[in-house]
């Protein structure tokens, strides 16, 4: 294999803009329907839950997106992309209409799982879709987009809440709004989103051909062009190579599912407790809201920062620098918590956190082959939801004997656990040897 080709930077149509549009939209459901628990907290009684309670209210949903995305995700290799995205957006209509008139929390917990299952299922195939209808030279920006649509939901979420809120007369206002969101894409999705070329590649039905070739006419894919990019050698190959721990992949799966598991574990403890933390600490719970709008912009930024920067540099490298400034934005954070200077630390560190996770995923859609794609990738967003899982309910109960300061400076442990995770993915997919030619604007080093 030439790891060291020039590949020409080739321009998507209009058709596959709007496929990688439409999953962004569905990956702002997942950035809206896990962080609206956060700005929901606050305003819940304590008669409906204590403050423990509430932490199990965030990892119910996380719980539920690692079952959806090891158990679940999978079956877009086999049955397509497109039947189980669909699936999974009807389920999660269904999981926020029940959450939305739950009269109880065993009601709401139980609605926030099923919600969680769904979430986990599209974060996966929605990521997927979007790289394998992209062209290999544009898939860092396609990841980029993507991912763009869940800070943007977070931004929906908090930007929403209070208002919402006021107008629905309680906190299940969020949730309504969430059913109407994940109707409307559901409707979206069913219209324009067709069977990726890949997958319909891959099987020997002659209606599925027929179909490739009229769906690659449509756009541009640059079919039978290698894709070397963060793939180490011998990952594309048969046999034992397409088994995520196989010789070809097992290093480079074990550093995807810690690497990703402790960034995301750091990142859903600050996105869902930040308000009510903030909310403590001032007595103002806008002033929580507003810290977390903060994050959630941050995290938008990142995502359009990382699908320039991923154009011209190794995931990996973007990821392990990511995670040395968003550290260093984190401890000035926890050093303020209020004010002009906590307002931008908090951009920057929902920049740097979000594009390390945002690497993490661009790697981990390239370094699998098409016939478990979907399940090396819902794999990796399953094994990660371990650490998410345990984060929030630890906070609910740390909150109580930690100061904010405290809680924060711990955070550093999983983002440092994370970048030497990131620094040994370099290692592992970086080229043996430096490209030969200089790259121009037009091109990139594949």
């Amino acid at each position: 294999m030439n790891r060291n080709r020039i590949q020409v930077m080739t321009a998507m149509t209009p058709y596959q803009v709007l496929i990688v549009a439409v999953c962004s939209l569905v990956n702002l459901l997942d950035g809206y329907d896990l962080f609206v628990m956060g700005y929901a907290l606050p305003h819940i009684p304590d008669g409906y839950a204590t403050s423990a309670a509430k932490g199990y209210l965030v990892s119910a949903a996380l719980f539920g997106i690692g079952v959806g995305a090891f158990f679940l995700a999978r079956l877009a290799d086999v049955h397509g992309r497109r039947p189980i995205l669909i699936g999974a957006l009807v389920l999660n209509t269904a999981g926020l209409l029940v959450s939305s008139i739950a009269p109880n929390y065993s009601v709401l917990i139980a609605s926030r799982f099923v919600t969680g299952v769904a979430i986990g299922v599209l974060g996966a195939i929605s990521m997927v879709v979007a790289q394998e209808m992209s062209p290999p030279s544009r898939r860092s920006l396609s990841v980029g987009v993507v991912l763009f649509g869940y800070p943007l939901g977070t931004f929906v979420a908090g930007l929403a809440g209070a208002s919402v809120i006021e107008a629905a007369g309680g906190w299940k206002g969020l949730f309504w709004l969430g059913f109407g969101l994940s109707a409307l894409v559901t409707v979206v999705v069913v219209t324009l989103i067709p069977e990726t070329v890949e997958y319909l590649r891959g099987t020997s039905d002659d209606t599925a051909q027929e179909l490739a070739d009229a769906l690659s006419a449509r756009v541009n894919l640059e079919e039978g062009i290698p894709r070397d990019s963060d793939i180490p050698v011998g990952a594309t190959d048969s046999g034992p190579n397409t088994k995520l721990l196989g010789p070809g992949l097992k290093t480079t799966t074990l550093l995807l599912w810690f690497g990703y598991g402790f960034c995301t574990a750091a990142f859903y403890f600050i996105g869902s407790w930040t308000p009510q933390i903030i909310k403590n600490e001032t007595g103002d719970a806008a002033s929580g809201a507003l810290v977390g709008i903060m994050l959630s912009v941050g995290t938008m930024i990142g995502a359009i920062l990382y699908g320039i920067v991923g154009l011209r540099r190794p995931s990996a490298q973007i990821s392990w620098v990511s995670m040395v400034l968003g550290s260093a934005a984190l401890i000035a954070f926890a050093l303020t918590l209020q004010g002009a200077i906590a307002l931008a630390m908090a951009l920057l560190l929902g920049l740097f956190v979000f594009v390390s996770l945002t690497a993490f995923t661009a790697i981990a859609t390239t370094v699998y082959p098409i016939q478990v794609r979907a399940k090396g990738f819902g794999t990796m967003l399953g094994v990660a939801r371990v650490g998410s899982i345990v984060s929030p309910i630890l906070g609910g109960y740390a909150i109580g004997f930690m100061s904010p300061k405290d809680l924060y400076i711990a955070v550093l442990v999983p983002l440092a656990i994370a970048g030497v995770c990131s620094y040994g993915l370099l290692r592992a997919t970086r080229s043996k040897s430096a490209p030969s030619v200089e790259p121009s604007r037009h091109t990139e080093i594949a």
